[in-house]
């Protein structure tokens, strides 16, 4: 039977949590399955800043807040 969900887990302020997602799904749409807002955050994978609309590929992803002033 194939495969029809990924599974990856996420860091979010030193916390890890597993997200199952249909395949083909992109990080904005993991963004949203957490509830966060793509302009306040950042998605890295393998310590590389990934962009929201690329596919999201099993495994472990960070997502850092970002914090702006004025």
């Amino acid at each position: 039977m194939p495969k029809e969900h990924l599974c990856v887990t996420v860091e979010l302020k030193e916390q890890k949590r597993e997200v199952n997602l249909p395949l083909g799904s992109d990080y904005e749409r993991l963004l949203n399955e957490l509830k966060l807002n793509p302009e306040e955050v950042l998605v890295f994978v393998d310590n590389a800043a990934v962009p929201f609309d690329a596919p999201v590929q099993p495994g472990i992803v960070r997502v850092i807040k970002v914090v702006s002033g004025g």
